[in-house]
């Protein structure tokens, strides 16, 4: 199999010894050996990351790039500056590929003749020992506007940076990834994708996705925190209608009124402001003596969080 197509692997990492070895290898037995690089952005690693990522620089596919601890959405970025392919993968240094996904990558470049500008993928996880413990089957996309609200959390298409690759000349219309996010810079990106592109998902599992203490969902304070910014900011972008099939303005507020409780059962934590922004807009479109009650109860609690 031959293809015009070359696909750059984009792998941050941080202090990423344990695992990166096996990264790096996934890339390099894959059943395809043409038509990738790998490009790693060593971001500020103290432990023995880049020790181990210079023993495969031989191989003249594989890039190091590094930097000074800028974070990973700046890793990331950097890599895309400096990649040569026309599609941008992402990798993180605790995952690994299996055998057949970038020929399965480039498969899909090929049929769809660049008319789709964002793939992803189902996965596997793995634990620490790299013992696989779930399955994860990842929805396909809704039409639009069905589409917008799949982008809202807790809701939302899980896609990660591991099982998605884009089309490079689509960062030019939606920017890179944003560096002041410290958590959910990934879906932020996305989110600005779908808005403006077509995505599709490629039936395959693509990837193995590591679980471990390190990870910054494990950080349920941080990661309530940075879901909350990310569905405002979506929200604030676009009139509510954006995410609706109707126009009828008192079944848009039932709409928001039922997103709303949604975030307050969010598994990872309620996401309180998301919820209070929907309230708040429900309200905007019919005043509800329900829909009030529930604001009230959400104003008290975070008064009660204030006094303690």
């Amino acid at each position: 199999m031959s293809s015009k197509n070359l696909i750059s692997i984009i792998m941050p990492v941080h202090n990423g010894e344990r695992y990166i070895d096996h990264a790096i290898n996934s890339c390099l037995q894959q059943s395809f050996q043409d038509g990738w690089e790998l490009i790693i952005v060593n971001d500020g690693s103290t432990d023995k990351t880049e020790i181990i990522t210079k023993k495969h620089l031989a191989d003249s596919r594989i890039k190091l790039i590094e930097q000074d601890k800028q974070g990973v959405s700046a890793a990331r970025n950097n890599a895309i500056r400096n990649s040569s392919g026309n599609y941008i993968a992402f990798l993180d240094a605790d995952d690994c590929f299996l055998p057949n996904t970038i020929r399965q990558y480039h498969t899909a470049c090929e049929i769809t003749e660049g008319t789709i500008n964002l793939f992803y993928c189902d996965y596997l996880c793995i634990n620490e020992k790299g013992e696989t413990t779930n399955a994860m089957r990842v929805k396909p996309p809704m039409k639009r506007p069905g589409l917008h609200l799949q982008f809202l959390l807790p809701r939302l298409l899980p896609l990660l940076p591991s099982t998605t690759f884009i089309k490079k000349e689509v960062f030019d219309h939606t920017g890179l990834f944003n560096e002041a996010y410290i958590a959910c810079e990934d879906i932020e990106l996305f989110a600005r994708i779908a808005e403006q592109h077509d995505i599709a998902k490629l039936d395959i599992v693509n990837c193995r996705r590591r679980m471990h203490q390190a990870q910054t969902i494990r950080n349920k304070p941080a990661l309530v925190y940075w879901r909350d910014k990310y569905n405002i900011a979506y929200l604030e972008r676009h009139d509510f209608c954006y995410f609706c099939t109707t126009h009828d303005r008192i079944k848009q507020a039932k709409l928001a009124e039922n997103f709303g409780d949604t975030m307050l059962n969010a598994p990872q934590g309620p996401l309180i402001k998301s919820a209070r922004y929907l309230y708040q807009l429900s309200l905007s479109m019919k005043p509800s003596i329900n829909v009030q009650t529930k604001l009230d109860r959400i104003q008290d609690h975070a008064m009660s969080d204030e006094r303690s």
